[in-house]
């Protein structure tokens, strides 16, 4: 499979919205995908009758986003070996932070690592993380969470505050993190 073909499985269910939907095209290729549109009318509808607005399928679910991310922040605090098998896609591609060169993981956290050693240029160690702000869904195929992050920087205590947006391909796997956050996000704590 090509880089190509890799990041349009990823992307193909970004647009897919709420009920039936219209053929449409994807910003970049062309790809026809299929989307709906958006009404508050129909999500207060739903709301009100304390039903769940439905999920066209191919989609991941909310609460496997929820759990995907959440184990995300739990894997950074206590590494957990099987949380990337379940729930990231190789290969996987991202930014971070959000404006450098965008990564392509082929593999383990030792592949991040390896992908990312112009940013990770000195001794980068992750001390703990913590949401900051409840998780939140796309109608597609999206998650993105708040979250703060402690590591030890080149000798240095740090914090940094976090924006990722999760992406998931069909098989309910993270397929592509982008991480937003910029130099105002980074305190030095010692």
């Amino acid at each position: 499979m090509t880089a190509h073909t890799e990041q349009r499985r990823c992307r193909t269910a970004t647009a897919i919205g709420l009920d039936e939907g219209h053929v449409g095209r994807t910003h970049d290729e062309g790809d026809p995908i299929t989307t709906t549109e958006f009404s508050f009318g129909k999500l207060m509808q739903h709301l009100n009758a304390g039903t769940a607005l439905p999920r066209p399928a191919g989609l991941p679910a909310e609460e496997h986003m929820r759990k995907a991310a959440q184990g995300y922040i739990d894997s950074l605090n206590n590494p957990d070996p099987d949380y990337a098998a379940t729930y990231l896609a190789v290969p996987r591609s991202g930014e971070d932070p959000v404006g450098t060169k965008p990564f392509t993981i082929r593999g383990s956290w030792e592949d991040l690592l390896n992908e990312m050693k112009d940013l990770i240029d000195v001794s980068f160690t992750p001390r703990r993380a913590e949401l900051t702000a409840p998780i939140s869904f796309s109608l597609g195929n999206k998650a993105a969470m708040a979250f703060k992050l402690w590591a030890e920087v080149d000798g240095h205590n740090i914090s940094i505050d976090i924006v990722e947006v999760m992406a998931f391909d069909e098989s309910g796997k993270i397929c592509e993190q982008m991480a937003y956050w910029g130099v105002e996000n980074v305190t030095v704590l010692d």
